[in-house]
């Protein structure tokens, strides 16, 4: 499982902003985790994760 870094939600900028209880789990593509308290928040191709920021359930705005 692959962490993600946590970030201040200000800089989200023109990224697409997902929650996690909303992220795609499609099965395929590796497991990514929350920087903070490393919840399983998606499971996707990491070219999916380019331009997109996901806001786990502990608060904390993860990325790439």
């Amino acid at each position: 499982m692959i962490e993600l870094r946590t970030f201040p939600g200000l800089f989200v900028g023109r990224r697409t902003l997902l929650l996690a209880e909303e992220a795609p789990r499609d099965g395929e593509g590796s497991a990514f985790a929350c920087g903070a308290c490393r919840t399983e928040l998606i499971r996707a191709d990491r070219t999916f994760l380019n331009d997109v920021v996901v806001k786990c359930s502990c608060g904390e705005f993860n990325q790439l």
